[in-house]
């Protein structure tokens, strides 16, 4: 464990700095490399370099301390951690001394060593809280005992004038200790000289003025079950700062918590897509939030962070709290749900209005000012643009004044501290004074809104004009890399400009990514519009930089994630621009399709196609929108929508083009098979592959012959099959290695189920063969499986049991070293016939299990199907009439496959003497799975 309290190692390691970066990372969770180096080292030429040497030392004494590349994570327990987890007595017991007692902090940047002083501050806080906890609930001998504990803690601050009323009762009557403490809560209440007690800088607190409202969301957070919290406020007035906060202290506790950015977000589906993206990334998103409940278990907290633009907050609530119930969601947004916050939430809904910060009142002395929460974010903003900036007597009332106009506005108290960096403080107060006093608020200025904008204004004129041109680029993204930011004419130094003005912010804790202000979003756009020209510009250089980021990588990259929301403000701007190509909708369809964002996407290439038909866009632009559309529609499921979308299509004039044509005949293909019409799939693929040999198309020509061998072999339609497979299979020389053999693979696989003479399953036993060898060779373990299973299939086929069984055990064996199975019913399957061949009858009911069980998780009808035909002989003695029943449906089944409907009509003839008969009802394969089930474990 890393060892914080008292002293600073770990294990046997104690160099300082390496240590200093666990610290903070243990303590304030996953840090990008950039700012770890710029607190530690910011004197350094090349701080970089110092970190990377300070990394390596660390890791050469634990290769776990540490992980990550441009965030680093902890990856040892911490003491200072462990300690605020901890009540009561276990709390005294483990602290050891203050934080980072007696260490010395070599070359660190100022931020830093505030940080540590917080951290001290907080942790000896923390055990004196704990101290008279125990106190209150003790004997008075015992109280007393702890009491002058609480009063000891090593590095803990003075105590407030609430803790030593707290701390009195609990003293001896008569004793050192409650003449000490009832004199200085005297002393405090009754009001010393000013100078001896506000002079210097606001004491540091976790949160400043936000300590009630984090309290009521951590308390609300550590109860059990699910359940939704609201956070409600106007912009700028604090609500990201509120939930970033309870994200660290949640994750200080090691409680399972993820902060997701839902700026923007307008529909459940795009909700469900962010918080995918932070909770599990990588994975396809399907409808609805339920495919995370083996991510977020019982007792996580998910926080999504500004859902403005969501309509229906309360149908989003409804949504989570059915797909994830024991969740616990916090949602923070400018307005409570539709029909306000009796109506539009139900009363098992947190509800959390925050308003400005508190402000002391205009008699308040010095003292009372410098508690005040909305005078201590004064003092902390203004000490970033003048260093040596305190609270005193001489300043004080100026502070309050500022605030008190300002309605306690965090924004816009942090907005009128930076004006300190051009004129003192009495300007300061002088003019948010006129000019909030010039104005008047309809209905009232309770909540700052009207402070913000005057304050707001007043900064962006002082605002240099680069700065003011930088900031107008980047309201074009909703956020932003830094490493973006001169592609969009950006300079660093007019970044770091917006930053010291608190215009922009780092709002992703462990990320770089930065952001201007949500709420500043009103005073941007008026000053947008009356720069159309730069804008114009700076979306023009938006979506060149973003669309040539984007197609320069595959569209899988998951990279690509973060920049989601920019390139399609980038598609849509290009669209209006006029410089949108059909390849950026298809490498935009292509992420989509293989992120598993099927059903997001659908709406989003909606919402794109309208767009390029209101600005008449190419021909060719507008129907590759619409085809990714109804191509991302079919894979979500969506198969009416899909149907309906290519019939308007191909009734309408962008069907001209034979390319957008030939797309759509073969979405409508993939509809009709999933639909079960699968001679309507083979002629709309048909007519798919003509267009795409007309075309010179080879890549699709082969992926439409493929598919179109898939349906043959359903239809049974020999001739037509040996023709395409003949087709495909001269494709083969002009094909990648690797792509050649996959196509072997398929065309095996289709030949292995046809008539065919003893002669030439031999053949096809050779094919096998080589392809077998080939997945060895290519390390290609799904070519090594079908190899194995061809070829035992085969000798099956050709009744050669003891062969068949020796590479049964030589597949069994592949599989066992690869530790992976691609297809377990298939192996099942196999085992199943070969059982049965060599007259094993309890062995082969045991296989025949293991194989319905297996098919089940698969969830493929075929293998059921399958397990019939393979056990009817058995199950005729069984149950002779059930069996002919389900022989009949299956002998015509319109969802059954060519081969097993032959296979079923011929155990017909042989078993009943029945030849098959008319009929067009499906086969019911749940039904029939649990007939099987019955009876082969009866």
């Amino acid at each position: 464990m890393l060892i914080t309290l008292g002293d600073l190692h770990l294990g046997s390691f104690r160099k300082v700095k390496s240590l200093l970066l666990l610290v903070f990372v243990g303590l304030e969770g996953p840090t990008p490399r950039r700012q770890l180096a710029a607190l530690l080292w910011p004197r350094a030429a090349k701080p970089e370099v110092s970190l990377r040497v300070a990394l390596h030392a660390l890791r050469e004494h634990d290769g776990g301390a540490l992980g990550g590349d441009e965030r680093l994570v902890a990856g040892v327990a911490c003491d200072a951690a462990a300690l605020l987890s901890l009540r009561g007595e276990a709390a005294w017991e483990a602290y050891r001394g203050p934080f980072l007692h007696g260490v010395n902090l070599p070359d660190v940047s100022g931020e830093f060593e505030e940080w540590v002083l917080a951290q001290r501050e907080r942790l000896a806080r923390h055990v004196q809280d704990e101290a008279l906890r125990v106190a209150e609930g003790s004997e008075p001998g015992r109280a007393a005992v702890w009491a002058q504990r609480a009063r000891g803690v090593p590095g803990a601050p003075p105590m407030e004038p609430a803790s030593l009323a707290r701390l009195l009762p609990l003293t001896l009557p008569g004793s050192a200790l409650e003449a000490e403490v009832r004199a200085e809560l005297a002393e405090l209440t009754a009001g010393a000289p000013a100078e001896a007690r506000g002079s210097g800088k606001a004491p540091a607190h976790r949160m400043l003025g936000r300590e009630a409202e984090l309290d009521a969301l951590l308390a609300w957070a550590a109860a059990p079950g699910g359940g939704a919290a609201v956070v409600v406020g106007p912009g700028g007035i604090g609500k990201s700062t509120l939930a970033r906060e309870v994200l660290r202290e949640l994750t200080r506790l090691e409680r399972p918590v993820t902060l997701v950015n839902a700026e923007g977000a307008q529909s459940d589906a795009d909700v469900a897509v962010r918080v995918a993206a932070a909770c599990a990334p990588g994975r396809p998103v399907p409808q609805g939030f339920g495919f995370l409940r083996d991510v977020l278990g019982a007792g996580s907290v998910v926080l999504l962070d500004g859902l403005d633009a969501l309509e229906d907050l309360s149908g989003l609530l409804s949504v989570v709290r059915a797909d994830l119930p024991e969740v616990r969601w916090v949602l923070t947004g400018r307005r409570a749900p539709r029909g306000g916050p009796d109506g539009g939430l139900d009363t098992g809904t947190f509800l959390l209005p925050l308003s400005g910060l508190s402000q002391a009142a205009p008699e308040a002395d010095v003292t009372q000012i410098a508690a005040s929460g909305a005078a201590q974010l004064f003092v902390r903003e203004a000490g970033r643009v003048r260093r040596d900036f305190t609270l005193g007597a001489g300043n004080a009332a100026l502070i309050a004044g500022i605030t008190r106009r300002l309605a306690g506005h965090p924004l816009a108290i942090a907005l009128a501290a930076s004006w300190l960096r051009v004129e003192d403080l009495d300007a300061v107060y002088a003019r948010v004074l006129h000019e909030a006093g010039a104005l008047t608020a309809a209905g009232g200025d309770s909540d700052g809104r009207r402070g913000l904008n005057v304050v707001a204004q007043r900064s962006w004129d002082l605002l240099p004009a680069g700065a003011r041109a930088a900031a107008l680029r980047l309201s074009v993204a909703p956020d932003f890399d830094p490493l973006h930011a001169p592609a969009l004419g950006v300079t660093p130094d007019e970044l770091d400009t917006l930053l010291t003005h608190s215009f922009a912010e780092a709002y992703l804790p462990g990320s770089e990514r930065l952001r201007l202000y949500p709420a500043l979003g009103g005073l941007l756009a008026a000053q947008g519009a009356a720069h159309p020209d730069l804008m114009r510009g700076a979306r023009e250089a938006h979506a060149a930089h973003y669309l040539g980021w984007f197609t320069a990588r595959a569209p899988e990259d998951p990279a690509v994630d973060a920049e989601r929301e920019n390139i399609l403000i980038a598609c849509r701007a290009a669209l209006t621009l006029g410089t949108l190509e059909a390849a950026h909708a298809e490498h935009l369809l292509a992420h989509h399709d293989r992120r598993g964002l099927q059903g997001p996407g659908t709406e989003t290439f909606a919402a794109l196609a309208d767009d390029a038909e209101d600005a008449q866009a190419p021909a060719q632009v507008q129907a590759a929108l619409q085809v990714a559309c109804m191509w991302l529609a079919f894979g979500a499921g969506r198969l009416l929508d899909a149907q309906t979308l290519a019939g308007q299509f191909l009734a309408g004039p962008l069907a001209a083009d034979a390319a957008s044509r030939m797309k759509v005949l073969n979405t409508l293909s993939s509809v009709r098979g999933v639909q079960g019409q699968i001679q309507a799939a083979v002629d709309l693929l048909g007519q798919a592959l003509a267009l795409a040999v007309e075309l010179g198309d080879r890549t699709r020509t082969l992926y439409y012959r493929l598919n179109l061998l898939t349906h043959l072999t359903f239809l049974g339609n020999a001739p037509e099959l040996r023709l395409q497979l003949t087709a495909l299979e001269a494709q083969l020389p002009d094909l990648p290695p690797l792509l050649a053999w996959q196509v072997r693979q398929t065309a095996l696989g289709v030949r292995v189920y046809l008539p065919a003479t003893d002669e030439e399953r031999e053949a096809l036993l050779v094919e096998a063969g080589a392809l077998l060898e080939a997945g060895r060779t290519l390390r290609v373990q799904s070519l090594e499986f079908h190899g194995h299973e061809f070829r035992t299939q085969l000798a099956l086929h050709l009744r050669r049991w003891r062969q068949a069984e020796g590479w049964l055990a030589e597949w069994r064996a592949q599989i066992a070293a690869s530790g992976k199975v691609p297809d377990e019913t298939s192996l099942t399957l196999v085992d199943t016939e070969l059982h049965y061949a060599r007259g094993r009858t309890p062995q082969a009911r045991r296989s025949a299990r293991l194989a319905l069980r297996a098919s089940e998780r698969s969830g493929n009808p075929w293998q059921v199907l399958q397990l019939l035909l393979l056990s009817a002989r058995d199950l005729s003695a069984r149950d002779p009439d059930g069996l002919r029943r389900w022989l009949l449906q299956a002998a015509q089944a319109g969802n059954a496959h060519s081969q097993q409907r032959a296979q079923a009509g011929a155990l017909l003839l042989e078993l009943f003497g029945l030849p098959p008969q008319d009929s067009a009802d499906l086969l019911d394969v749940p039904a029939l799975r649990i007939w099987l089930t019955g009876h082969l474990t009866g």
